[in-house]
């Protein structure tokens, strides 16, 4: 048998039940202990009271020397005062005198076996009448007794109505105060992928559920986000993919159904391993995104001088640009700290990008600037403004401003997002802006604390032909197209 957790209207009712006992149970044993206190107070008052008349009696006696008359008036003190005993003991511990009110016989100086009662003394005055010796009166307490314990069974009848009253009263109206949660757990039970777009109904401002609803609803907005996320991703990945797959099994399927020369098998097979090697790169890349998307941080930071790695940056684009017509230079320079490799990969994307939206003639310039404690590396390009529906999607995956560009010009669409991966493992992040006629588009690094070692550049265009070199998964293709 599976124990179930239980309610929170249970956990509160029992809750509200263990306090409702406690006070009750608290007041009744104050007000017990207050009548059980006012009870012997006054029987001992009583008790004092009947000593004073005793002795005034005792007083009277030797004075008249009448001991019968004192013995009368002793009788007649027993007289309508149930449980009252009155000893007269000498010197030698016998009774002179004794009685009580309940059999009016003599008896012992001292109650009877198993009754309870509150005894006093005093001292017999000498007289004439007896040699010195000891007044002895007591009170019964049975009746006392007999009242508080009438009295506390009324008190724990009191106490367990009382508790279970506010355990009944207490369920009710903790029911009726948690039917919103109630209403709001099924409002939250319809929702299923079908129906993403639904949202829990907001209780008035001031509600204590107010913040959580808002809060679940915003935790709503971002599931549905990435779920939309997810089906354009599944959706891209597959259409990135079948185009080469699609290639590889026709190409092959061709070279198979007739047979060829060993020059037109090794063509079929270097066009296969070209395909090969640009799923390996698209692979490479989700891989990389999606340890950037769970969190992963850049290892092996260091100190890096900025204007070195951006001249690494525009040699290795050197041939891209040649084709394009277009120049880079570098502006500026600082140090920063991060993984040399990582920040020269977002560096030839951001790069690459650029030289595909600019025309022949145009001059790329790749900017680095300090800013607070951080480092703005940016490719600055001449062209068009870019849209703010763009803007708010460029370094999404697989996005793609103009669907009508080929594959093979706008490659997989994940440059840009790399650059933002980049940016995140090292705790930066990504901008766009427009300056003047030209796109800003770069990212953010935490700045170093020592001093550039590479002295700043200022406006020095870079070219040659430098030797490509290969960076961590990634191809010299370019990487999207805006």
């Amino acid at each position: 048998m599976t124990w179930r957790h239980p309610s929170i209207a249970a956990r509160l009712t029992a809750g509200l039940g263990v306090v409702a006992l406690v006070v009750f149970s608290t007041a009744g044993w104050l007000l017990q202990r207050a009548l059980e206190s006012e009870l012997v107070d006054a029987d001992q008052m009583k008790l004092a009271g009947k000593v004073s008349v005793v002795l005034h009696f005792i007083d009277e006696a030797n004075r008249s020397g009448d001991r019968a008359a004192l013995f009368h008036h002793l009788d007649d003190l027993r007289i309508g005062h149930d449980g009252l005993h009155i000893w007269l003991v000498n010197e030698g511990g016998d009774t002179i005198y004794g009685a009580s009110s309940t059999t009016g016989t003599t008896v012992a100086p001292r109650p009877a076996p198993g009754v309870r009662a509150d005894v006093t003394e005093a001292a017999l005055p000498s007289a004439s009448l007896w040699p010195a010796g000891r007044l002895r009166v007591a009170i019964e307490s049975g009746p006392r007794d007999e009242l508080l314990r009438s009295h506390l069974a009324t008190l724990v009848l009191i106490c367990a109505l009382g508790v279970g009253s506010t355990v009944l009263l207490s369920w009710v109206a903790i029911g009726r105060c948690l039917r919103p949660v109630s209403q709001l757990s099924a409002e939250a039970s319809d929702i299923t992928p079908s129906s993403m777009g639904r949202r829990l109904t907001v209780p008035p401002e001031g509600a204590e559920l107010t913040g959580l609803v808002r809060a679940f609803n915003q935790a709503l907005d971002r599931l549905e986000d990435a779920y939309a996320q997810l089906q354009a991703f599944n959706a891209n990945v597959a259409h990135e993919l079948r185009t080469p797959l699609a290639s590889l099994v026709t190409g092959t399927q061709v070279t198979l159904s007739s047979p060829r020369s060993r020059e037109d098998l090794r063509e079929v097979l270097m066009s296969n391993l070209e395909e090969l090697q640009l799923l390996n790169a698209l692979v490479n890349d989700m891989l990389f995104l999606s340890r950037a998307d769970r969190g992963d941080r850049a290892e092996g930071l260091e100190d890096v001088a900025l204007g070195s790695e951006a001249d690494k940056a525009i040699r290795y684009c050197d041939a891209l640009l040649q084709e394009a017509g277009v120049a880079a230079e570098r502006s500026g320079d600082a140090t920063a700290v991060c993984n040399p490799p990582l920040v020269l990969r977002a560096l030839v994307n951001l790069l690459t990008n650029a030289i595909r939206h600019s025309r022949a003639g145009d001059t790329i310039q790749v900017l680095i600037e300090p800013d607070h404690g951080l480092v703005a590396l940016s490719v600055l390009n001449p062209g068009i403004e870019i849209p703010a529906p763009v803007r708010a999607q460029m370094f999404d995956r697989f996005y793609r401003a103009d669907s009508s560009r080929s594959r093979g010009q706008a490659g997989h669409g994940l440059g840009l997002a790399i650059v933002a991966a980049v940016a995140r493992m090292h705790g930066g992040t990504v901008f766009v802006e427009r300056i003047g006629q030209a796109n800003r588009v770069g990212l953010t690094l935490p700045a170093g604390d020592t001093p550039s070692s590479v002295d700043p550049v200022e406006g020095v265009a870079v070219v040659g032909t430098a030797p490509v070199m290969p960076l961590p998964n990634s191809t010299a293709r370019p990487a999207r197209s805006l």
